[in-house]
């Protein structure tokens, strides 16, 4: 017992560490934590999963239910109004396409069942806004670039989450495949968890401002989100999409009150800055946590499916390209599509859902946290080295090869501090107030460093 605390403490502090050091060597902190859990997992062989046993179950799900309500919080409904175009546009063609070229490569290499591949496709096809945001912070590339980036993270999120766990409900209930069974399962389940969590978030944002009058009330929300979730189980509805959506009400409740609720009377419209704090230090300890864990249940000896993740992360690379090239203006410089192309990093959603997929399903389905997880590590690396040589003048003939449409990037782009853009060359780029980097204004602002995507 003593052992296991003082290792919980151990990477406690180290996961600070390594999330401080990112600040001068970019290296994001998934990656050291997860080579962490694979030393003292697979490596040395001192930790194995099933040491965890119940706990590893439970923890996953708690590491789910706090991943996707943090993501509803930091997931504003104006900042879509930037994404109409060009980005959504991007959006939603690159994670289409991925979804379908991931699936079809699993089933060609491994022969499992469509479902299952189609599982894999639609989680290897998110992107994470925990790796994606802080990078782009130290990049100097357009506004509208980052907007695109940014808004993409988000939406790839809620993509990833809502078919992932449609299908893994036609799996389970085996259910054969087809567009019909799927709609049919969001309908069924999701529908009761989105009626159930909508009214649930009006609701305790209507109390909320009594509740800060308990003593311990910052828990008493994070109790509520767990009811959220068993609450929504329990009817047949869908508790991750409950959570989740149960946070996008909570977070976006001036925009809703504006446009619907204009009559009710809300004393609270969100959530002050020490609950934010609150839940973004119980994100902070469960992403840390999680990802040691996440290397602790690789099987690194299954070799085959560690250079499938990397394979993966390159065929990623390889779909996203064109999406990229055609659905983005000419007037994008190459080096800023380079960087776009680049930032297709998986995190912490793509862990989590991997995981609780995986305990829910029997036979095939056990391949897909080994698969994932590979991925996880392999984009990451990828998105970090490309970015910044990309920044540095590197790379270039990625934009001469996959980007010749787009205009040649001036040089004195990469002098411009803080990656401001030239005054006249780069005008079609700097748009107003809609197209500026989620962060102008209260209903449309991003996260200064998330950690749940």
């Amino acid at each position: 017992m003593t052992a296991a605390i003082l290792f919980i403490g151990v990477v406690l502090f180290l996961g600070q560490v390594f999330s401080s050091l990112f600040e001068k060597t970019r290296l994001p902190d998934v990656l050291p934590l997860m080579l962490l859990g694979m030393i003292m997992g697979p490596i040395s062989g001192l930790i194995k999963p099933e040491m965890f046993g119940q706990a590893g179950q439970i923890f996953t799900t708690l590491a789910l239910i706090v991943v996707l309500f943090q993501s509803g919080i930091e997931f504003k409904v104006l900042s879509l109004r930037g994404a109409m175009g060009s980005g959504f546009l991007l959006t939603t063609m690159a994670f289409g396409l991925i979804t379908l070229v991931i699936a079809w490569l699993t089933r060609l290499i491994l022969g499992i069942p469509q479902i299952y591949a189609l599982i894999i496709g639609s989680i290897v096809a998110d992107n994470s806004t925990a790796v994606i945001t802080p990078l782009l912070d130290k990049l100097k590339i357009a506004k509208k670039t980052k907007t695109i980036l940014f808004l993409e993270a988000n939406v790839t999120g809620v993509y990833s989450i809502v078919l992932a766990l449609a299908l893994l409900g036609v799996a389970v209930q085996g259910g054969r495949l087809s567009a019909q069974e799927v709609g049919l399962e969001i309908l069924r389940s999701f529908g009761l968890g989105l009626a159930f969590s909508i009214i649930a978030g009006l609701f305790w944002m209507r109390i909320l401002n009594r509740v800060r009058g308990l003593e311990n009330a910052v828990s008493l929300t994070f109790a509520f989100v767990l009811l959220v979730y068993s609450v929504s189980e329990y009817i047949g509805g869908d508790g991750a999409i409950a959570t989740l959506a149960f946070g996008v009400v909570a977070g976006n409740l001036r925009l809703i009150k504006r446009l619907w609720l204009k009559h009710l009377d809300f004393t609270t419209l969100s959530f002050n800055k020490g609950e934010k704090g609150f839940f973004e230090e119980v994100e902070f300890i469960f992403k840390t946590l999680f990802f040691v864990y996440m290397g602790i249940s690789m099987h690194i000896g299954e070799i085959h499916l560690v250079l499938l993740g990397l394979f993966f992360a390159l065929a990623k690379l390889l779909v996203r390209a064109p999406c990229v090239n055609w659905c983005t203006g000419k007037s994008m410089f190459r080096s800023d599509c380079s960087v776009m192309l680049a930032m297709c990093p998986n995190g912490l959603v793509s862990a989590v859902l991997a995981a609780m997929i995986a305990q829910q399903l029997d036979g095939n389905g056990k391949v897909i946290p080994d698969i994932i997880y590979s991925v996880i590590f392999f984009s990451v690396i990828l998105s970090s080295l490309m970015s910044f040589r990309i920044e540095k003048g590197g790379l270039r003939w990625i934009g001469r090869n996959f980007f010749s449409r787009h205009v040649e990037s001036e040089p004195a782009l990469a002098a411009l501090p803080g990656g401001q853009e030239p005054p006249a060359a780069d005008a079609a780029l700097t748009q107003p107030q809609d197209n500026a980097v989620p962060q102008q204004s209260q209903d449309n602002a991003a996260p200064a460093d998330s950690s749940s995507h």
